[in-house]
């Protein structure tokens, strides 16, 4: 969404529909995002609406993979001499 999409849909990731929205329920339903509408039985991401939690935000901060490598090269700076 912050690249420009309009709408996300199950190929912007490279899922089959049952997967992609098995995962949007999984993360509306447990409190990562907000702001989804709901259309043909399907939720669906529009720009300006869908959002992340602050509960989303910290888990992608905690998990991204900047974070990770960056993690893992201090852990192996403090190994050298």
């Amino acid at each position: 969404m912050d690249q420009g999409n309009k709408v996300l849909s199950e190929a912007d990731f490279g899922l089959e529909q049952e997967m992609f929205d098995d995962a949007v329920n999984y993360l509306r339903r447990d409190g990562y995002l907000k702001g989804l509408h709901y259309g043909d039985n399907r939720s669906q991401f529009f720009e300006g609406t869908a959002y992340l939690t602050k509960k989303g935000e910290t888990y992608l901060s905690k998990n991204s993979t900047l974070s990770k490598t960056y993690k893992g090269l201090k852990e192996i700076r403090s190994w050298l001499p």
